[in-house]
């Protein structure tokens, strides 16, 4: 009886966690470049433990916790610094640790005209330098598709002042998730700079969190994590009858 209680304490915990998840998901259904982070559980007995020595008994618990780097639905608009990617890539922001990656592409400009993440991250170039442009109106700053980020001058030409660095990642789950919507890259993982990334100006990647998704998954867990409550609650009550019958004279 007492394995079983715990088997269900330990399922317990383990939606307990996985509801938590889901809720720090639907709190970011509207933050820009967000990707969602998903739970996988696993058995913590083997099946020939399972079988022998917990008769039947087993016991679950979170495995591990992993991003999903699905893009986000593309929304236009029309603010000239915005930038979203297409496809796999990641912007390179300077982080207080180092560099970080990120697919939030909503950037202004900080007093002295670096280009910045709206958190205050400073963007980098493809040199992992800050990305300065001289002062000018922004309706003087152009940015193609590359990232190249050109300005008028007084004459009407365009000068290139810098390129926004965009790499792609060899193994995603290198990707140790940090503040806000950034990442930083773990041992084992490299970067690999993209030489012509597609982006599309003015727009922003919406978060990828489908909320319906999410709102069944947790009604779906509300409902497991219910089901091992009644469960402890049934052993507590088998508990207190077991006393009784053992104080009878």
């Amino acid at each position: 009886m007492v394995s079983g209680k715990y088997s269900a304490l330990s399922g317990a915990i383990s939606r307990e966690q996985s509801m938590a998840n889901i809720a720090a998901n639907l709190a970011n259904v509207n933050t820009v470049g967000y990707k969602k982070t998903s739970v996988s559980f696993e058995s913590l007995l083997e099946g020939a433990k399972q079988s022998a020595e917990a008769k039947g008994i087993n016991y679950s618990r979170i495995k591990g916790t992993f991003s999903d780097f699905t893009p986000g639905p593309i929304t236009e608009t029309g603010n000239p610094l915005d930038m979203a990617i297409h496809g796999d890539g990641f912007f390179k922001v300077q982080g207080p640790d180092g560099i970080l990656y990120t697919r939030r592409g909503d950037f202004v400009l900080d007093q002295t005209g670096n280009l910045q993440t709206s958190n205050g991250l400073q963007v980098l170039n493809q040199a992992n330098a800050p990305i300065n442009i001289p002062e000018t109106a922004l309706n003087q700053i152009s940015i193609n598709s590359l990232g190249d980020i050109s300005i008028m001058g007084r004459d009407g030409g365009q000068s290139v002042v810098g390129r926004v660095g965009v790499v792609t990642i060899d193994d995603t789950s290198k990707l140790k998730r940090e503040a806000d919507t950034t990442f930083s890259l773990q041992a084992g993982g490299q970067e690999s700079a993209l030489a012509d990334p597609t982006l599309t100006i003015g727009s922003l990647e919406s978060s990828n969190v489908n909320m319906t998704e999410e709102m069944t998954l947790m009604i779906n867990s509300l409902r497991t994590f219910e089901t091992y409550h009644k469960v402890l609650k049934s052993y507590s009550d088998l508990g207190q009858k077991q006393d009784e019958l053992g104080s009878l004279a």
